[in-house]
C-alpha cells in the first residue's frame, strides 16, 4: 500500500488486484484520468474503486455504489463493511434515484410457487404488469419498488453488487505516435519497443510511462534519464511490480553504463535497446538481471 501519482493504493488478495484512488471530492476526478485508471486496471487484469466522501457539495450515502466516469465508487464505510464485515451491498446510484438488482429468475419461481400472477403481483405492489415482466427478465428495479417486492417474496430476490470484479476488458489502443505528452527521450525509447513487437500502452499518470505486451510478456516500462531521482522510481515500480506479480524495468541512458539493475528493477540502457530485433530478447534480459 503506497502513494503514487495516478493511483493511491493497490493491494492484492490472493489472486484477486485492486487499485484504489481516493478522493474527498469525487467530482475531482477528470475524465482523462478515469480512462487511465481503467486502461491500467484493464492491461492488469484488476478490480478499480474510487473512494470518497462527497460529489460537489453532496455527501455520498454508505452502502450504495456510485459511478463517476464508469468507476465504481463508495465511501470508506462501504469498503470497510464490504471486506470486514462482509456485508453486501445491493444499491447503486443512478439518473432518476437509488437502484438494486434482481434476481428475475427467482421473482419467476417464488411467485409461481405462491400461485400468483403476473397482475396479481403487479396490484401488490402498485406497477404494471408489463413492468413485471421485465424485472423478472432482468431490468433493475428503483429501491422502493424492490423493498414491497421483498416483504412479499421473501427469501431475497435481490442480487449483490461485485464491488472487486475485475474491470471490464477494454480495448486499450494507445499508441505512441497518438501520445502528444510524450517528450524526446520518452517517445524514442517506447517507439523502439513497439518496432520490436510490443504493444505499448503510455499511462500518464504512473510511476511507470507504460505497460508493453506481447502475445505472451507484459511489462511494466519506466522510461527515465539516469539521475538522482531515478533510485527512488526503482523502488516504486519494483514494488508494484511485487504486488501486481509481474515484470518490471526502467530503461535509461548511456549515463547507466554497466548498471544491470537500480533498486532491483532490471535496467536497460537505450545501447542495449537498439541491437534487439525480437521481443524475447527484451524479456529475456529483464528475467536475467532479476534480483
Amino acid at each position: 500500500m503506497f502513494r503514487t501519482i495516478g493511483f493511491d493504493i493497490i493491494a492484492r488478495k490472493d489472486k484477486a488486484l485492486l487499485i484504489v484512488k481516493v478522493l474527498t471530492n469525487v467530482d475531482s476526478l477528470s475524465e482523462e484520468a478515469a480512462n487511465d485508471l481503467k486502461a491500467l486496471a484493464s492491461v492488469l487484469e484488476a478490480s478499480l474503486l474510487l473512494i470518497g466522501e462527497r460529489d460537489g457539495t453532496s455527501w455520498l450515502d454508505d452502502d450504495v455504489v456510485y459511478y463517476r466516469y464508469g468507476v465504481q465508487t463508495v465511501t470508506l464505510n462501504t469498503l470497510k463493511n464490504h471486506l470486514i464485515e462482509e456485508t453486501p451491498v445491493h444499491v447503486y446510484a443512478a439518473p432518476g434515484g437509488f437502484y438494486v438488482r434482481l434476481n428475475g429468475e427467482k421473482i419467476k419461481k417464488i411467485r409461481e410457487q405462491r400461485r400468483l400472477s403476473r397482475g396479481d403481483l403487479a396490484r401488490m405492489i402498485h406497477v404494471s404488469r408489463r413492468a413485471i415482466r421485465m424485472y423478472e427478465a432482468g431490468m433493475d428495479a428503483r429501491v422502493e419498488i424492490a423493498a414491497q417486492m421483498e416483504e412479499i417474496l421473501h427469501p431475497s430476490v435481490l442480487n449483490p453488487l461485485d464491488l472487486l470484479r475485475p474491470v471490464d476488458k477494454t480495448d486499450v489502443r494507445g499508441g505512441v505516435n497518438e501520445t502528444p505528452w510524450l517528450y524526446g527521450f520518452q517517445r524514442e525509447i517506447l517507439s523502439l519497443i513497439e518496432k520490436i513487437g510490443y504493444h505499448v500502452i503510455p499511462l500518464r499518470r504512473c510511476p511507470f510511462e507504460a505497460v508493453s505486451k506481447e502475445k505472451r510478456y507484459l511489462f511494466l516500462t519506466s522510461v527515465h534519464p539516469y539521475n538522482a531521482s531515478l533510485r527512488e522510481r526503482a523502488k516504486v515500480v519494483g514494488s508494484i511490480a511485487r504486488i501486481t506479480r509481474r515484470h518490471a524495468v526502467i530503461f535509461t541512458d548511456k549515463k547507466a553504463e554497466g548498471v544491470r539493475s537500480i533498486e532491483g528493477t532490471p535496467t536497460i540502457m537505450k545501447q542495449e535497446l537498439k541491437k534487439m530485433r525480437d521481443p524475447y530478447d527484451i524479456f529475456d534480459l529483464i528475467q536475467e538481471r532479476e534480483e
